[in-house]
């Protein structure tokens, strides 16, 4: 018996695409940052996961460069706003701060669109600096200050997350962070105290307490300087 021919599959028997859209093509976007990091996003790759032409991706975005602000500020969307309050400032500084980095973190490598691409116009980074502003001025921090501080606090959180980001990718390739930390608590033990007096004396603390400790003893530290500053001009 002759086999009978195959037909090619009907265009109406194939399920639906969802309507391509900014919302759409950032949704998965973020799912490949989570799974892959953000080097794994590609116009290409984005245009293949939504089953469309590189081209259409270009009459929602410019180029990948204008995807991934909008990448960030829609992390930046996920990170919980503060109502400023002056009895807890500090407090809510280090709050709103922590939502940032965890956002980050959250996504590998998203971090590095942050760095040196202060917010212009991308809503959800405005409002967050908005806030972080707000909440140094309702601590009584000075104005130039504040403006300054909301450059270097952010400045702070992101290269914590960039530095999260490089250590998930070694724990990928095979060495994990506590294995890092032992090479590094090696190489302080094993220096030349005549050399090395310092760093030699201070060698069993060098390597002492995890991210989130390192992380809010440099905002502490920070805000410290700035409350200092502010007493001083009081005074």
């Amino acid at each position: 018996m002759e086999s009978t021919p195959s037909r090619s599959r009907s265009t109406r028997d194939r399920p639906a695409k969802s309507p391509l859209s900014e919302e759409a093509i950032l949704d998965v976007a973020l799912r490949i940052v989570r799974e892959e990091g953000v080097d794994a996003v590609t116009m290409r790759r984005l245009a293949t996961e939504l089953d469309t032409g590189p081209a259409s991706l270009y009459v929602y975005f410019s180029g990948r460069d204008a995807l991934l602000n909008a990448m960030l500020d829609r992390v930046a969307a996920m990170v919980p706003l503060e109502e400023p309050d002056p009895a807890r400032w500090r407090e809510q500084v280090h709050r709103l701060l922590t939502g940032m980095l965890k956002a980050m973190e959250a996504h590998p490598g998203i971090a590095t669109v942050a760095v040196a691409n202060p917010p212009t116009g991308e809503p959800a980074l405005m409002e967050g600096a908005e806030n972080l502003l707000g909440l140094l001025r309702a601590g009584g921090v000075r104005d130039q200050d504040a403006a300054w501080a909301c450059d270097i606090l952010p400045l702070i959180t992101t290269s914590l997350a960039v530095e999260t980001a490089v250590y998930q990718q070694r724990g990928a390739d095979g060495l994990t962070e506590e294995e890092m930390i032992e090479r590094l608590t090696q190489a302080f033990s094993s220096l030349d105290p005549a050399r090395f007096p310092n760093l030699a004396a201070l060698a069993s603390v060098m390597t002492t307490g995890d991210g989130d400790q390192r992380f809010h003893f440099a905002v502490d530290v920070f805000l410290d300087g700035l409350a200092a500053r502010a007493a001083r001009t009081a005074s």
